[in-house]
C-alpha cells in the first residue's frame, strides 16, 4: 500500500465537519490537525482510494467498542461492520469504481454500528472525497451519535479508559483487559504472549531535552508499536515510559520473531529535537500466558520483573521468561503446598471430564479425558495451573495422581452399577509416578478393588514424560496394557525426538499437538504437519486425536484429512462430573 498523507487542506476540512471549525483559521499542520482530530467527540477515519484505513482517532475504537480501534492497512470495509435498520449489511461503496469526476464530495447515510457486545449503535456517518486538482486521493469519514448527549458520555468514557499523552489504553484498562482473557479464556491449549517494554534511557532525554522532548519521544514510539500490532493485539501505556503488548494467539517461536520486528522498527526510528539526535532502544521482558497463568496483576509484575533483568543486561535487550519469574513462581508455588496438602485430605480435589469424539461417526463421544481442579475454602474452583506446577515442583504430583485414580474408578464403578455400563475415561499420568516401579501395582490394585473393566480406561502420558522415563514407562505401559488399559501419547509432535522414540513405545492413540491443529486452516506448513503424523500413526496401526479442535470448519477439515478422534472448545468446554442418580462416594465432587 502506498503510504497516503492528507494535505493540510484535507485536514482544515476535515476540522471543520468534526466541530472543531474554530482551528480552521490557524491552518494547522498535519501533526497538528492529527492532535486536535483525537480530542473531538467523533470518530474519524481516513483512508486511501482503494478504502484502505490510514488513520483512525480514537473515538473509533469507543464507538465499536473495542480497545484497539482500526489499524493501519485494514480493508475498513472488514473492520468496520454497519448495518442498516434490517440488520442487513451496509456498503460505503468507497471503491466502487465509479469515474473519479463521478464520486460526489461529500454524502451523507444512516447506519447502525455493531459494537463488540453485540449492541447496535445507531450513527451518522459522513463521507468526504479527498481531492487534489480532481483526482482522487481517499476519503475521510465522520462517525457520530445521533444523540449529543451519547457522543459527551463517549467521550468521558474514552478519557477515562486511555493514556492522554499516547491515546492509548491505560494501566487500569489493559490489566482488565488481560483479566477478562484469563476469565473467560479456559481452553486448556490456548496460549498468549505478554510483553512488558521500557524506554531504555527515556529519563536522559527527559532531564536533557525536557518533559515536552520526553512527551514527543512517547507519542512517536507508541505509532511506531502500534504499526506493528496484529488483529486482536493490544497495546497499551502502563507506566510514564513502560509500554505493554499483549499478544493474542501466538506461540514464543511468533512471539520471538514479533519482537525482532519491534526492536527492528524503534532501531530504524531516529528522534529529532531541535538540534539533537537521539536513536531510542527498547528492554523487554516476556511471560506466557495460557490457562495456567495467575491473575493479570501478577502476570504484569512477572513481566515487568523480566523486563528488568532485561534491562540490568544493557542496551536494546530482551528477557524470556527470565530468571526473575522463576523466582516469582517459586514464591508463588510453595504457597500453595500447604492448601494442596489440606485439599487431598478434605477431598476439596474435583474431577472435571472433557469429551473426544469420533471424527468418522459423527461426533458421537468415544471417551472422556480426565481433569482435575481444586476447591477452595471459600468454594471458588481453582485452575490446575495454580497449584499442580507447585505439586510437581515440590514432588506432591503423585499424591495427586493417585486421588485423581482411586476417584475416577470409584466414579466409574457407579456408572458400571448405574445400568448405563459406563464411558471411557482418559487418565493423565505425571512423569514423576510413571517413574515410580510402585505406581502400576497400585493401579491394578485400585482396578480390582472398584471392580472397573480395564478395558474403560486409557492412560496419557506426554511424550517428554515418557522419553524422560524410558525403561519406567515400558514396564507400566506393558503391565497396564496386559490388564487391558490403553494409553494414548499426549502432546506429539512437540519434542524434537518424537519420530525417534515412537517406535519404541506401544501407544494405542497418538493425540497431536494442539499447536499444529489450532492454525491448520490458515497454515499449510501445520496442514500438512498434522497430516503428516496422522498417515504415519496410520501406518503403525495407531488412532489419532487432534487436540484443540474450536471451530465446525476445523473438524470438518480434520473429518476430511482422515483424523480419527478430536478434542476442543469447539466440542465441548470440560465440566465437571455429572451426578449419578443413587449412592455415590462423597470424595467425588
Amino acid at each position: 500500500m502506498t503510504e497516503f498523507t492528507p494535505k493540510n487542506a484535507a485536514y482544515h476540512s476535515l476540522l471543520e465537519e468534526s466541530g472543531t471549525g474554530k482551528l480552521a483559521g490557524a491552518r494547522l499542520s498535519p501533526a497538528a490537525a492529527e492532535l486536535a482530530l483525537g480530542e473531538v467527540a467523533d470518530g474519524v477515519i481516513v483512508t486511501d482510494r482503494h478504502g484502505l484505513v490510514c488513520y483512525s482517532n480514537p473515538l473509533v475504537s469507543e464507538l465499536c467498542g473495542n480497545l484497539v480501534g482500526l489499524l493501519p492497512g485494514q480493508v475498513l470495509a472488514d473492520s468496520l461492520p454497519l448495518f442498516d435498520d434490517e440488520g442487513e449489511a451496509l456498503d460505503l461503496n468507497l471503491a466502487s469504481g465509479d469515474r473519479e469526476e463521478d464520486i460526489p464530495s461529500r454524502r451523507e447515510l444512516r447506519a447502525n454500528i455493531r459494537r463488540e457486545t453485540g449492541e447496535l449503535l445507531e450513527i451518522s456517518v459522513q463521507i468526504n472525497s479527498l481531492k487534489n486538482d480532481a483526482v482522487l486521493e481517499g476519503y475521510v469519514l465522520v462517525l457520530r451519535h445521533t444523540s449529543d448527549a451519547r457522543r459527551i458520555s463517549s467521550r468521558l468514557s474514552w478519557q477515562s479508559s486511555h493514556d492522554a499523552l499516547t491515546h492509548l489504553p491505560n494501566r487500569q484498562t489493559f490489566e482488565h483487559a488481560l483479566q477478562q482473557l484469563l476469565n473467560t479464556d479456559t481452553g486448556p491449549r490456548q496460549h498468549h504472549i505478554l510483553l512488558y517494554l521500557d524506554v531504555y534511557q527515556f529519563k536522559v532525554v527527559n532531564d536533557t531535552l525536557g518533559y515536552s522532548a520526553g512527551d514527543a519521544l512517547l507519542i512517536a514510539l507508541a505509532k511506531i508499536l502500534t504499526r506493528c500490532l496484529g488483529n486482536g493485539d493490544l497495546l497499551g501505556r502502563v507506566g510514564s515510559d513502560e509500554f505493554a503488548l499483549l499478544l493474542k494467539d501466538c506461540t514464543l517461536e511468533e512471539a520471538k520473531r514479533i519482537v525482532t520486528r519491534l526492536r527492528e522498527a524503534v532501531n530504524g526510528f531516529v528522534f529529532q529535537w531541535e538540534d539533537s539526535e537521539t536513536r531510542p532502544a527498547l528492554s523487554i521482558g516476556a511471560v506466557s500466558v495460557d490457562s495456567h497463568a495467575p491473575p493479570a496483576s501478577q502476570l504484569l509484575a512477572s513481566s515487568n520483573d523480566a523486563c528488568s533483568a532485561a534491562r540490568d543486561q544493557g542496551r536494546n535487550r530482551v528477557k524470556f521468561f527470565g530468571d526473575s519469574r522463576k523466582a516469582l513462581e517459586k514464591r508463588r508455588e510453595s504457597t500453595w503446598l500447604a492448601e494442596i496438602h489440606a485439599a487431598i485430605r478434605e477431598d476439596r480435589l474435583l474431577l472435571y471430564r472433557q469429551p473426544v469424539v469420533a471424527l468418522q461417526d459423527q461426533n458421537r463421544v468415544h471417551h472422556y479425558e480426565v481433569l482435575v481442579r481444586m476447591q477452595g475454602r471459600d468454594g471458588d474452583v481453582i485452575s490446575p495451573g495454580l497449584f499442580l506446577p507447585a505439586a510437581e515442583r515440590y514432588g506432591m504430583i503423585d499424591e495427586v495422581d493417585r486421588w485423581v485414580i482411586r476417584n475416577i474408578l470409584r466414579y466409574m464403578a457407579l456408572e458400571q452399577s448405574s445400568g448405563s455400563g459406563g464411558f471411557h475415561y482418559a487418565i493423565n499420568i505425571s512423569g514423576i509416578s510413571l517413574g515410580d516401579e510402585l505406581f502400576a501395582d497400585f493401579v491394578l490394585r485400585e482396578l480390582t478393588e472398584a471392580g472397573v473393566a480395564p478395558s474403560r480406561v486409557q492412560f496419557e502420558i506426554t511424550e517428554t514424560s515418557a522419553i524422560n522415563n524410558l525403561d519406567r514407562a515400558l514396564v507400566f505401559i506393558h503391565k497396564l496394557r496386559a490388564a487391558g488399559c490403553s494409553f494414548a501419547l499426549d502432546d506429539f509432535g512437540r519434542g524434537a525426538s518424537s519420530l525417534a522414540y515412537l517406535r519404541q513405545l506401544p501407544v494405542d492413540y497418538l493425540k497431536i499437538d494442539g499447536s499444529f491443529v489450532r492454525n491448520m486452516l490458515e497454515d499449510e506448513i501445520d496442514s500438512a504437519m498434522v497430516s503428516t503424523v496422522d498417515h504415519l500413526a496410520k501406518r503403525m496401526g495407531i488412532s489419532t486425536i487432534a487436540e484443540f479442535a474450536e471451530t465446525p470448519e476445523l473438524l470438518e477439515k480434520l473429518r476430511l484429512m482422515g483424523v480419527d478422534y478430536a478434542q476442543g472448545f469447539g466440542i465441548a468446554a470440560a465440566a465437571c462430573l455429572p451426578e449419578i442418580s443413587g449412592p455415590r462416594p462423597s470424595s467425588v465432587s
